[in-house]
């Protein structure tokens, strides 16, 4: 990871607000997406097919995540959300925006699943800290390139 440079914009410094996306963050939500992930990318309108908040300083988007309700709860069992896709621009890591926006994810309630890439050491280190535990494996269920994903499960 490269240091912060005197050059780093002041804004970094700022508490990132949270709120849903809109159509008009899918450039900065494709940018955050491209500057992330050497393997296969999400489509722009796939982000909005789900429940999508975003991070933002200043008006820039600086991270996102992305979540689905898979199961709504009953009398016998709470609700359960898997999340999707969660990425923070790369000029604004290691200040707590991931963490904020699995927060304000955990907030809904209910039961909290996803899955992660097993060489993905960072995220699930991240995830642990939040209080996720892994649950399971899925061999092969990763493209591009092929891998297993970790299944952790909030405790």
């Amino acid at each position: 990871m490269k240091p912060l440079s005197a050059e780093k914009p002041q804004e970094n410094s700022k508490s990132p607000q949270i709120r849903p996306a809109r159509r008009s963050d899918l450039p900065g939500l494709m940018e955050i997406e491209r500057n992330s992930f050497s393997y296969a990318h999400w489509p722009p309108e796939g982000f909005l097919h789900y429940d999508c908040i975003v991070a933002e300083i200043e008006q820039k988007i600086v991270g996102f995540l992305v979540s689905r309700q898979t199961f709504p709860g009953n009398a016998q069992a709470p609700p359960e959300r898997e999340i999707l896709n969660l990425a923070v621009a790369p000029d604004f890591r290691r200040m707590g925006i991931a963490t904020r926006l699995l927060r304000h994810e955990l907030a809904r309630g209910g039961v909290h699943f996803l899955e992660v890439r097993e060489s993905n050491r960072p995220a699930q280190a991240l995830y642990r800290k939040i209080g996720f535990v892994p649950v399971g494996r899925r061999p092969g269920y990763y493209q591009n390139p092929p891998e297993t994903a970790i299944v952790m499960r909030m405790k």
